[in-house]
C-alpha cells in the first residue's frame, strides 16, 4: 500500500512528532466557505494548535469545513439592511487515503451584519474552542490505530528512500510518527539515528576520497582544507581521517598546520555551539509542553466544570448528582495523568540516542517538510 500524504509548511521543533492535522477546503464546499477559506484556516489551525496537535509536517490526515446557510433574513436597519443568518459549520477529519471519514460534526452559529458573509463570519467567531474538541478527541483514536498499522509501511517506505540516497527523506517519514506512540516512536528514533550515520559515512566517504585525490597530487594545502570539515564517525573513518591529516601536515609548513588546524577548530566550534543551542531548545521545548499541558489540562478542566454546573442545575437528586461529579472529576484527572504521562514519554528516546542526535534528526525533518512541499496547507495563527 502506498502511502498519500498531506504536506504543510513545518515552521518549528515543535512540529515534529505530533499529531498533523491539515487544512483543506474542497472545490465542491459552498461559495461561502470558499470566500471564508483564509479566516477558516486561521481559526482552525488555532483550535487544532490549541488542543496540542500540528498543522505543520507530513500527514494522511485533513480536516475539511463546510458553511451550510439554513436561513437568511433581511431586516430594515435605518440606511442599510441588517442579514439575520442562521447557519452551520460542518467540520470533519478525513483521511486521505481512500477519503475516509475519521470524524465529524456540526456546530450551529447565528448572527447579523449589514453584510451576508460579514454576519456568517460574525457567527463562526462566536464558535467556542471547546464545541469542537470532541471532533479531535473522537479522531485521535483512530489516527494512532492507523498509525500503528502502517508502521511496516512508513518503516518500508524509509528504507526505500534510503536506499534512493534521500536520506533526509527517509528520516522525516519516521518522525511523522507521532511521538505519543511511545515504543513505535522509539523504533523511529533508533532506525533514523541508523540511516543519519549511513549518511554521515557517505559525506565522509566523499571527503576522504576528494582529500585523498589532492594528496595523490601533493596538494597538502587543498587536503587539510577538505579534511577541516570531516564529521567524527566510526573507527575506521575516524582514523583515515588522522592518517591523511599527518600525512598533509608533513607536507606543509608550520604556519600552513596552524591556519589548517585553526580552520578545523572553527568548524568543530560551529558544531558545538549547534549541540548548545540543541540543549537550550531542548529546555526551552520541555518548558513549552509543560505549559501546553496545564493549559489543556485548565481547558479541560473548565469545560468538565461547566458540565457539572449544568448537571447539578438540572439533577433533581444531590446524592446522585454529587456521586456522578466525583466520577467525571476521577476521570478528568485519569485523562489529565495519561496526557502528562504521554507527553513526558515522547520527549524520552532509547538510551543510546543523545538529546543531540534527536534535534539533529528534528531538525533534518523539520528542513525537509520546508524544503519538499507536495502539497501547500495555509497556516497563518494571527486572526
Amino acid at each position: 500500500m502506498v502511502l498519500s500524504y498531506i504536506l504543510s509548511m513545518a515552521q518549528t521543533l515543535d512540529d515534529v512528532g505530533k499529531i498533523v492535522i491539515g487544512f483543506e477546503v474542497p472545490g465542491s464546499s459552498s461559495s461561502e466557505t470558499q470566500e471564508l477559506k483564509d479566516y477558516l484556516s486561521n481559526k482552525i489551525s488555532h483550535w487544532i494548535a490549541q488542543a496540542g496537535y500540528s498543522t505543520s509536517g507530513i500527514s494522511s490526515f485533513y480536516l475539511t469545513p463546510d458553511i451550510s446557510i439554513d436561513s437568511e433574513d433581511i431586516a430594515e436597519g435605518g440606511m442599510k439592511n441588517v442579514y439575520v443568518i442562521t447557519g452551520t459549520l460542518y467540520l470533519k477529519i478525513v483521511q486521505s487515503d481512500g477519503n475516509v471519514v475519521f470524524s465529524s460534526i456540526s456546530l450551529p452559529f447565528r448572527d447579523s451584519s449589514t453584510k451576508k458573509i460579514a454576519a456568517v463570519k460574525n457567527g463562526i467567531g462566536k464558535i467556542q474552542y471547546s464545541k469542537m474538541l470532541p471532533l479531535l478527541d473522537e479522531a485521535k483514536d483512530k489516527i494512532l490505530k492507523y498509525y500503528e498499522s502502517e508502521k511496516s509501511n512508513i518503516f518500508a517506505q524509509a528504507d526505500l528512500m534510503t536506499r534512493q540516497g534521500n536520506y533526509n527523506g527517509a528520516i522525516a517519514y519516521l518522525m511523522s510518527i507521532p511521538s505519543c506512540l511511545t515504543s513505535i516512536y522509539q523504533e523511529a528514533l533508533v532506525k533514523a539515528d541508523g540511516i543519519l550515520d549511513e549518511q554521515v559515512k557517505d559525506y565522509n566517504d566523499s571527503i576522504l576520497s576528494l582529500a585523498n585525490s589532492y594528496l595523490a597530487q601533493h596538494d597538502a594545502k587543498s587536503t587539510l582544507d577538505v579534511l577541516s570539515s570531516f564529521q567524527d564517525a566510526k573507527d575506521d573513518q575516524n582514523a583515515r581521517y588522522k592518517s591523511m591529516v599527518a600525512k598533509a601536515e608533513g607536507l606543509v609548513t608550520a604556519a600552513e598546520v596552524a591556519a589548517a588546524r585553526e580552520k578545523r577548530q572553527r568548524y568543530l566550534d560551529a558544531k558545538e555551539r549547534q549541540y548548545h543551542q540543541w540543549a537550550v531548545d531542548e529546555k526551552e521545548q520541555n518548558h513549552r509542553i509543560n505549559m501546553d499541558n496545564q493549559q489543556m489540562a485548565y481547558n479541560r478542566a473548565a469545560l468538565a466544570s461547566n458540565e457539572r454546573i449544568t448537571s447539578q442545575r438540572i439533577a433533581s437528586d444531590e446524592r446522585t448528582t454529587a456521586k456522578r461529579i466525583a466520577a467525571d472529576e476521577r476521570t478528568t484527572a485519569r485523562k489529565i495523568a495519561a496526557g502528562e504521562r504521554i507527553a513526558s514519554q515522547s520527549i524520552a528516546a532509547n538510551e543510546r540516542i543523545t538529546s543531540q542526535k534527536i534535534h539533529a534528526l528534528k531538525s533534518i525533518a523539520c528542513s525537509y517538510y520546508r524544503n519538499n512541499p507536495t502539497r501547500t496547507v495555509i497556516v497563518n495563527h494571527n486572526y
